[in-house]
């Protein structure tokens, strides 16, 4: 791509090393690199160029910040595009956009005449936004399978298979879209298929139009499906970075005076310090033990009962009950089988077990005995409600007059509350949250801005917890 560096992994490597070992000079390197690439990429998922400049600013702030936690040199590459994706999509889902957004200026030396990236513009938006992303990753953006696997948060088989998916729709999306453009006068099929001229192409329609060029001698010769994806990618305009964002990143990264403001932008990419619920299939078997305990209480106490005097006259709800241990109980309600699976006698003719008498003698009253009460052989304890957390809160820095606290519960479920504000900030909010669970609160300044002097001030939480809010304006 025009005014992009070759890729050098290699270089990428010595790079990592280079930053993780605290060398001055390895965070300018990597922009030099980089920064043309992953400016574009900020474009594309933020459409906005003082939005797409924040973003790559910060992401840098946080590689360096971060570098200790890179496993290996070797995924350095990957490890920088996920740090960027990620926030492009923290800054898309809190908001932090503005409302009219301003595109960049284009990057000179792309070569493409409009009607052609007319064309492949309208083939590329009857891709789905993910299809988009994933060949602008692959091919413009050159990263490999296991690259993309780390960005995407996938494995590097099912990276491919999309790559291949997607590179295959846009052929057919591109082969549709110029006989759809083109091929009007010359083969009557395609207005019937396409609609009106002018009208909007959509997957349904480049479908139908994919398999008529395929079997129409006339629209395969125009529609050629074969074209290269890259070469079709790669008529699409790029995104000139700003020039003086290079001096931002670097004066962010080394003045003494910012080292709350790195530790902040960095926070901001942090994970919830509770690790996320397990899946239910992974937490299934730690109950095994305890059903296990349940189950041979169980068998202990029904022996015991079946040993007292007159226990024969309830051999059948005894069995009955003994199989009709925690998970094997019918979920919809109904009444519980036997051992065998089969209902008991007094649930086949629904009337119940007769009681066995002696006409000779009188019966000997049964003796009225709940198993749950003898001594020795209590109830397993109910278990402990859960133990209540503790509320973490991140610090934020306001940009656009507003930023985002994170509220995070930790060790159990918490609930929380704003009880105060300082330094002129405006925040509120309360609610609960579960163990892990991780909620945001908006603090706002009338003074935020960017890059330029200002202050701090604070919001309270009922649990005790401050966090710090700061601006530059």
């Amino acid at each position: 791509m025009a005014g992009w560096p070759s890729i050098d992994r290699a270089n990428d490597q010595r790079l990592a090393q280079s930053l993780r070992a605290g060398d001055g000079t390895a965070l300018a390197q990597i922009y030099d690199a980089h920064a043309s690439r992953l400016f574009d990429y900020c474009h594309v998922l933020l459409r906005d160029q003082e939005a797409a400049a924040l973003a790559l600013h910060d992401s840098f702030i946080t590689v360096q910040e971060r570098i200790g936690r890179l496993p290996d040199p070797r995924l350095f590459r990957g490890w920088l595009y996920t740090v960027t994706r990620a926030e492009c999509l923290r800054r898309r889902a809190h908001a932090e956009l503005p409302a009219v957004r301003q595109r960049a200026p284009e990057a000179q030396g792309v070569e493409a005449d409009a009607a052609t990236r007319q064309l492949v513009h309208t083939a590329l938006l009857i891709l789905s936004g993910q299809q988009r992303e994933i060949l602008d990753l692959a091919l413009r953006h050159e990263l490999d399978p296991h690259e993309l696997a780390e960005v995407l948060g996938t494995t590097p088989q099912e990276v491919s298979t999309r790559v291949s998916q997607a590179r295959h729709d846009l052929d057919d999306a591109f082969a549709a879209v110029v006989v759809a453009a083109t091929g009007r006068e010359d083969c009557p099929s395609v207005p019937a298929l396409a609609g009106p001229a002018g009208g909007p192409l959509n997957a349904e329609i480049c479908g139908k139009l994919a398999r008529h060029i395929t079997n129409c001698p006339i629209c395969s010769t125009r529609g050629n499906r074969k074209v290269a994806t890259a070469r079709l990618l790669n008529a699409m305009p790029i995104a000139a970075i700003p020039a003086a964002l290079r001096d931002r990143v670097l004066m962010t990264a080394a003045a003494p005076e910012l080292t709350d403001l790195r530790s902040t932008i960095a926070m901001r990419t942090e994970t919830p310090a509770e690790p996320e619920p397990e899946p239910e299939r992974r937490r299934t078997p730690r109950l095994w033990p305890a059903l296990t305990a349940i189950a041979c209480g169980l068998l202990v106490i029904g022996g015991i009962f079946l040993l007292l005097p007159g226990s024969g006259q309830q051999k059948t709800s005894g069995t009955d009950a003994i199989a009709a241990t925690p998970g094997d109980s019918p979920s919809d309600g109904a009444s519980p089988s036997n051992s065998a699976g089969m209902p008991s006698p007094s649930q086949r003719d629904g009337s119940p077990t007769p009681t066995p008498t002696n006409s000779s003698k009188t019966p000997t009253p049964t003796p009225s005995v709940t198993p749950s009460k003898r001594p020795g052989h209590s109830q397993p304890p109910p278990p402990h409600p859960p133990a209540s957390g503790t509320l973490a809160v991140s610090d934020c820095q306001i940009r656009r007059n507003q930023c985002s606290i994170r509220v995070t519960a930790q060790g159990g479920p918490v609930s929380w509350s704003v009880t105060g504000t300082s330094g002129n900030v405006s925040a509120g909010g309360s609610g609960s949250l579960p163990a892990g669970g991780v909620a945001y609160v908006t603090a706002s300044h009338d003074q935020g801005g960017i890059f330029c002097s200002g202050g701090s001030g604070s919001v309270s939480f009922s649990s005790g917890a401050t966090a710090t809010v700061t601006w530059n304006c």
